[in-house]
């Protein structure tokens, strides 16, 4: 490759490019848990150094977070439990949605998609069910029984409340989060103004 120097490795994205490159190129590569947070952050950030790349992440990996902020937040006593394995099996089960009523679900976060199964497992709305609109309500509910095979009803049932609370810790954490970064700005603030105060008092004293 032209601008590999000899001693260096290639960071690939994915193993089997690394096992595929190795092979046939004989060009040693990198490739672990550090690269992948690597790509990620690339993926979020090229717009900014390459204007006309755009590319658009899908949800799943929106979800995720650096490692690094996982660390940061970990030592303030937030720690976030991962929602991929969830969102995966959610994302599974809302073909059915797409196949047996007809209800496109491909926009749908975590909570709605939950939510859907909900209704459809429980033969009920509730109150907390606005989120659809009365014909997809309708849909959940007159096809449930056509569910019956196809998915699990205790399973869901407790998916929906797993998520439910995970989305009201959420909530709670990004409130300590953003109580948190107040009283850091504040000192931030402090530790700027105080410098202009010392001078200020510094130049009277001279007078």
């Amino acid at each position: 490759m032209k601008w590999r120097r000899p001693a260096q490795k290639l960071v690939v994205g994915k193993p089997e490019y690394k096992s595929i490159i190795e092979t046939t190129l004989g060009i040693p590569c990198l490739y672990g848990e550090v690269v992948m947070d690597i790509m990620w952050a690339m993926k979020r950030l090229i717009r900014y150094f390459v204007p006309t790349e755009t590319p658009e992440l899908p949800e799943e990996d929106s979800l995720t977070m650096s490692q690094g902020l996982r660390m940061f937040l970990s030592r303030y006593g937030f720690e976030i439990e991962p929602e991929m394995d969830l969102y995966e099996h959610l994302q599974h089960l809302g073909r059915h949605l797409k196949n047996v009523s007809g209800i496109d679900y491909e926009n749908w976060g975590t909570v709605k998609l939950a939510t859907a199964f909900k209704i459809i497992c429980s033969h009920k709305i509730d109150k907390s069910d606005e989120m659809f609109t009365d014909d997809v309500r309708s849909k959940l509910l007159d096809d449930a029984d056509k569910y019956k095979d196809l998915v699990f009803r205790t399973g869901c049932i407790a998916n929906y409340k797993k998520i439910l609370g995970l989305n009201i810790l959420r909530n709670d954490k990004v409130d300590q989060l953003a109580e948190l970064v107040k009283v850091a700005r504040i000192k931030a603030e402090h530790v700027r103004v105080k410098p202009m105060l010392n001078r200020s008092l510094n130049l009277l004293q001279a007078k």
